[in-house]
This record gives structure tokens, C-alpha cells and sequence, in this order.
């Protein structure tokens, strides 16, 4: 049962003030508390984000450090991982009768430089290195449980999660993992060679990505989001995090019907 609540609009959703008053005001017609972001009440028992996939990205990482679970409504386009459309707020009653959630894979990803530097990251969606724009294609060699797989010349390489494949991997030409499997999907952005293809590896494996080009010309992100620039010859590997995002179910699994009216 979830008697309190975590709403995080998010910091670019486009999320009216009336519209979040209108959740506010659900909620509140089935006794459960509320506290918006920067506000963190110490008997918050979960998080609602409101807004499209970016939203819940950013709400994801307070989640997974709280250690408590996901609900997005969705006020932005796609929303393929929010559990809720913005006109079903009378589903917000399911929160008081202990709904069910499901356990979605992050990923930890490390950076091995020369000198024994390292810098650890998590993600739910993907790490992708990608050649700077002013950069010619990236050159990179990938290893799993260090055995070599791939040499690649790319314009980058995306690693993603089942929740991550429908993203960018998917439009990079990955496939759609199913978000109930652990898996991770390796795809080269515009591969320069004929044989480059989409792989899918086993979530026990490591996977290490060696970074080939000059300094500065390929840069590491997260999430969408910019992390660091790499220098030639260092190391990112990718494993299964210890930690898991729960996102919480008030209706049925309609990933699929999502990606069906979405790309359709």
C-alpha cells in the first residue's frame, strides 16, 4: 500500500502547473500524500514523473538511489515507459491497494584511463560512444569476458538495455528486446563495413569497448546525457548493475500496444 509520494514534473517536461495540480488533486481524492521536488518527505513510498520518457529517465536516478519504485503518466509524445496516460488518473486508486511492479535491468558503466583513473556510472537505457561532430569515424574494439568480438569504424556504438533497445538503439537499426528478459544489445551507429551487424549478449557477460580514435574525438554519454570526452586507448566497460529500477504496474503490460500505435 503507498500512502505517499514523490512528484517529480520533471526540469524540461511540458508540464503545466494545472495539469500537475490535477494529479495533485487525484491523488488527493484517494488519501494519498504528495510533496513535489526539491521536497523530499522521509515517508515518501514511491515517485511519480510526469512527463514523456526523458522525464522518467531523470526521475529513475532518485528512485534507484531512494530505493523506491517508478510511476510515470505520460505529458509528453512517445511515453513508451510510463505506466499511466495523462487521462487515466482515476487509476491512481490501484497505489492503495499495493500494486504490482516490475524489475527493470541498469547497467554500470566504468571508464578505465591510462594511470589507473577510473569513473563509474549507472544507466537504464544505454552508454553510447559517439564520434564528435567535427571528428572523421570512430574506430573502437569490443571484448566480451575478454574475448575479442568486433572491430568497428562507426560514427559510434550504442549499448543498450531491453528498456533502452526501443530508443536509440532501435533507431540505430537494433532490435526490440523484450523488457521482461536481461540482456544487453550492442549496435554500431553507420557502420563502414558491410558485416557490422546488432548483437545480443548474455547479462552475465562484461563488455568492454576499447576507444581506438585520437583524444578527444569520441565522447561518452548515459541516458542521453554527455559524460566525458575519452582519450585514445581507453577502456569502457558495461555489466549488469547490482541495483534494479521498479516500476510499478496500475494496469495491463501495454508495451507492446505502445510500440504498435507509436511506430504504426
Amino acid at each position: 500500500m503507498i500512502n505517499s509520494v514523490l512528484i517529480y514534473p520533471g526540469a524540461h517536461a511540458r508540464v503545466s502547473e494545472a495539469q500537475i495540480r490535477k494529479v495533485e488533486s487525484a491523488l488527493d481524492s484517494h488519501g494519498i500524500k504528495h510533496a513535489r521536488v526539491p521536497e523530499f518527505p522521509a515517508d515518501a513510498q514511491a515517485v511519480i514523473a510526469l512527463g514523456g520518457d526523458g522525464t522518467m529517465l531523470d526521475a529513475a536516478k532518485i528512485a534507484v538511489e531512494r530505493g523506491l519504485p517508478l510511476l510515470g503518466i505520460n505529458f509528453g509524445t512517445l511515453g513508451y515507459m510510463t505506466g499511466l496516460e495523462s487521462g487515466e488518473l482515476e487509476l491512481l486508486a490501484g497505489l492503495k491497494g499495493g500494486p504490482q511492479t516490475e524489475k527493470r535491468m541498469l547497467i554500470d558503466i566504468s571508464v578505465e584511463r591510462a594511470g589507473g583513473e577510473e569513473a563509474v556510472f549507472t544507466a537504464l537505457n544505454e552508454a553510447v560512444l559517439i564520434r564528435r561532430p567535427e571528428s572523421g569515424l570512430a574506430r573502437f574494439e569490443l571484448k566480451c569476458d575478454g574475448s575479442a568480438v568486433c572491430a568497428y569504424r562507426a560514427d559510434g556504438l550504442i549499448i543498450a538495455t531491453p528498456t533502452g533497445s526501443s530508443g536509440y538503439s532501435m533507431s540505430a537499426g537494433g532490435p526490440i528486446i523484450d523488457t521482461k528478459l536481461d540482456a544487453f544489445c550492442v549496435c554500431p551507429i553507420c557502420p563502414h563495413a558491410l558485416g557490422s551487424r546488432a548483437m545480443v549478449f548474455s547479462p552475465n557477460s562484461v563488455l568492454a569497448v576499447k576507444n581506438l580514435s585520437r583524444d578527444g574525438e569520441v565522447t561518452l554519454t548515459a541516458d542521453g546525457k554527455a559524460l566525458l570526452d575519452l582519450d585514445e586507448g581507453d577502456r569502457v566497460a558495461v555489466k549488469r548493475s547490482a541495483r534494479v529500477l521498479e516500476l510499478i504496474k496500475l494496469k495491463k503490460d501495454a508495451f507492446y500496444d505502445v510500440l504498435y500505435k507509436k511506430m504504426n
